[in-house]
């Protein structure tokens, strides 16, 4: 008897070879490593917003206390650099003392940045102009974040 082509059975090893294993675990390779890269990125900048949410939210709170503080006057007597000093030594303390920051963040972090500008009717300037009953001050409060690679301002206007 002979048996037809259609009658004969093949016997081949049906597993993977070498190359293809080879391959596929590249592929996984790169796949695992793109994920990671894709997370790593993802949380550096969540740590990032985290960061500028919490600047901003004491500078917002910092300005709240600043414009609930009394007005400090630089004094009646002709103009000095000292009154300058003066005024925003005392707001930079009653900010550091008043507002909360974030946790972990020093109260080293937040300033009242120099000068404090005087308005003189014009323009805002360095020198005091309460003897002529203008009492308008710029005062600048800048955040810093704990690198340092995270700087916010905020200006408020005291009368």
């Amino acid at each position: 008897m002979r048996a037809d082509k259609d009658d004969t059975i093949e016997c081949r090893d049906s597993g993977f070879s070498l190359i293809e294993v080879l391959i596929a675990i590249v592929l996984l390779g790169l796949g695992v490593s793109a994920m990671l890269t894709t997370l790593v990125v993802t949380i550096d900048a969540s740590a990032t917003e985290r960061d500028h949410a919490n600047a901003h939210a004491w500078l917002q709170t910092a300005s709240d206390v600043l414009y609930g503080l009394e007005r400090k006057d630089c004094g009646l007597l002709p103009p000095a650099i000292a009154d300058e000093v003066a005024v925003r030594t005392f707001y930079e303390a009653e900010i550091k003392d008043i507002a909360t920051n974030p946790e972990e963040w020093p109260d080293t972090h937040i300033e009242v940045v120099a000068p404090v500008l005087f308005w003189d009717g014009d323009v805002y300037q360095s020198n005091c102009y309460d003897d002529r009953n203008i009492n308008l001050q710029l005062i600048t409060i800048r955040v810093r974040n704990m690198s340092n690679d995270i700087i916010e301002t905020v200006q408020v206007v005291k009368g």
